[in-house]
C-alpha cells in the first residue's frame, strides 16, 4: 500500500505561465510563477526565485487547479463499449446484466482506464462512487489502482442496488437476483475497515464516505439505520435524488428526509433534476450540494440540469462525469461547455452560466463539496499543488484573448500538457508518467471480453 513507486516529489517553480488561480483574492496573474516545494505551494506571482528548483517552462500554458469530479462511478468505465442506449441495451440494464459478474480483477481494470483518461484529462481529485461493492475485495481492488496512479479520491463505499425509478417490488425481484434488498442494511464494517486500513497510509490523498440508497430505494427502517452509522462513524453521506421525473412521482426524497431531521451539511446529492422549490431551499439552508452531470443527464434522456435555479437559491452545485459508461469520455472541458450551453437555452440567455462560473464548479466548488477546500480547488499558497498546465500554442486553442473563454470553450483533453498532484507529475509532456497506456488498453478490452462470456452477454 506504498505510494513510494510514484514520481518524487521536487521542489519546483513553474515560470512565465497564465494562472488562473480560482482564488478570488488572487485573481488571474499573466506572467505567473509558481513555487512548489514538498508537494505545497508556497509562492505564486510574477518574478519569483527558488534557488536550486527544478524549473518547468510556463511559456505559452495556462496554469489552473486541476478538475475535481464530484460523482463518478469510476468502475463501471470498462463497460463503456457495450452500453448502448434505450431499455434494452441502456446503462442501466447493462449494468443489471454485467454488474454482478464482476471479480475484484474487473473493478482494478475498470478504475485504471477510468482514472489514466480522467488524469490525462486533468482531474486530479475524483468522489469515486463505488457502487457496486459485493466483497472487501472489491474496495481495495479499487484503492489499490488510484494508490498505484497517485490520485486523490474521496471513496464512497455503496453495494450493488436497482434503479431509484422503479418499483420497490420490481427492486426486490431484480436485487434478489444479487445485490442488496431494500430491507437490508449495507455492511458498515467495510468502510470502517478501508478507514482503518488505507487512510492512515495514503498520505492524505484518501477520504471516506458512503453512498447510500436513500427513501427511493430502502425501507424507512434501512435509511434511518445507515444514517445513523454513517455519522456515528463520521462518513459523508452521499446519495442519488431526483434524477427522474417517475423517481419524483413515487417520492420527494429531501422532503422525506427532513422530516425524518437527517438533512445535514455531511450530505453530497447527485443530479437533482427534478427537485421542488421547497426542496431546493432545505438544501439551501442546510448547505447540502448537488453534484451535477450533464453529459450523462443528456444522453440518458434524464432532463436538463437546472443549475442556474440551484445557484439562484443558493445550493452550491459542482460539475461531474457519473459514469464514462454513458458520458462516453472523461472530457471534463466537454461537460462544461454541455452545461454552459444548456443554461443558455433554458434561460435564453447566453450569460446565464458564465465560463469563469463553470470553471468554479470543476474546481474549487467541487473541493468544497468533498470537504477539500481547504486542501485543493485553488492555486493558493500552502495548498496542495493539484493542477495542471494547458497549452495554448496549438491549432484548436490560438490565438487566447481571454484565458477562461479559452479553457471552457476552446481546450480539449490533448491541450493538457502537465498534470501534477500533491507535487508529484503525473502528465508530463503530454504523456502518462504512472500508466502504460497499450497495456492498460488490451487489459481492459480482454476483461470486458472475458466479463461477457461469463455473463452469457452478447454485444450488439
Amino acid at each position: 500500500m506504498s505510494t513510494s513507486s510514484l514520481p518524487t516529489r521536487r521542489h519546483t517553480i513553474i515560470k512565465n505561465t497564465t494562472a488562473l488561480t480560482m482564488d478570488s483574492a488572487l485573481g488571474e496573474i499573466v506572467g505567473a510563477d509558481i513555487e512548489i516545494l514538498d508537494g505545497e505551494i508556497v509562492g505564486i506571482g510574477p518574478g519569483l526565485e527558488a534557488s536550486g528548483a527544478t524549473v518547468i517552462d510556463g511559456t505559452n500554458t495556462i496554469t489552473l487547479p486541476g478538475f475535481v469530479d464530484s460523482h463518478w462511478h469510476v468502475w463501471g468505465t470498462l463497460l463503456r463499449g457495450v452500453v448502448g442506449d434505450g431499455p434494452e441495451h441502456g446503462w442501466f440494464a447493462t449494468k443489471g446484466r454485467l454488474g454482478g459478474h464482476f471479480t475484484s480483477e474487473d473493478f482494478a481494470t475498470g478504475v485504471r482506464l477510468g482514472m489514466a483518461e480522467g488524469i490525462s484529462a486533468g482531474v486530479t481529485t475524483v468522489h469515486d462512487w463505488s457502487h457496486n461493492i459485493m466483497c472487501y475485495a472489491d474496495a481495495e481492488a479499487n484503492l489499490a489502482v488510484h494508490r498505484e496512479l497517485g490520485t486523490r479520491v474521496h471513496f464512497s463505499y455503496s453495494a450493488p442496488s436497482a434503479h431509484p425509478s422503479m418499483p420497490m417490488e420490481k427492486m426486490r425481484e431484480i436485487l434478489a437476483k444479487g445485490g442488496l434488498l431494500p430491507d437490508a442494511v449495507m455492511d458498515f464494517d467495510n468502510p470502517r475497515r478501508i478507514a482503518e486500513d488505507w487512510v492512515p497510509s495514503s498520505e492524505s490523498l484518501l477520504t471516506v464516505g458512503v453512498a447510500v440508497r436513500g427513501p427511493a430505494r430502502s425501507t424507512p427502517e434501512v435509511y434511518r439505520e445507515e444514517w445513523r452509522l454513517a455519522r456515528e462513524q463520521g462518513l459523508t453521506i452521499s446519495m442519488h435524488c431526483a434524477g427522474t421525473e417517475a423517481e419524483v412521482e413515487r417520492i420527494h426524497q429531501i422532503e422525506v428526509l427532513e422530516a425524518d431531521g437527517l438533512l445535514g451539511d455531511d450530505m453530497l446529492l447527485a443530479h437533482c433534476l427534478y427537485i421542488s422549490s421547497t426542496e431546493r431551499d432545505y438544501l439551501a439552508d442546510f448547505g447540502i450540494p448537488v453534484s451535477m452531470s450533464p453529459l450523462s443527464e443528456l444522453r440518458l434522456g434524464m432532463g436538463s440540469p437546472p443549475i442556474n435555479e440551484h445557484v439562484a437559491a443558493g445550493v452550491q452545485v459542482s460539475l461531474s462525469l457519473d459514469t464514462t459508461a454513458i458520458s462516453a469520455t472523461a472530457d471534463v472541458f466537454q461537460a462544461m461547455r454541455v452545461a454552459v450551453g444548456l443554461q443558455s437555452i433554458s434561460a435564453k440567455d447566453a450569460t446565464a452560466l458564465t465560463p469563469r462560473r463553470v470553471l468554479e464548479m470543476t474546481t474549487i466548488d467541487g473541493a468544497r463539496a468533498l470537504g477539500l477546500e481547504e486542501v485543493i480547488g485553488s492555486l493558493t499558497i500552502g495548498k496542495r499543488a493539484d493542477l495542471i498546465m494547458v497549452r495554448t500554442d496549438e491549432l484548436n486553442m490560438a490565438p487566447v484573448w481571454d484565458p477562461v473563454v479559452a479553457i471552457v470553450h476552446s481546450a480539449q483533453p490533448s491541450n493538457v500538457d502537465t498534470v501534477m498532484l500533491d507535487g508529484r507529475i503525473l502528465k508530463w509532456k503530454g504523456e502518462l508518467t504512472t500508466v502504460n497506456t497499450p497495456k492498460v488498453i488490451a487489459e481492459a478490452e480482454d476483461s470486458l471480453k472475458q466479463l461477457c462470456e461469463r455473463a452469457g452477454f452478447k454485444p450488439r
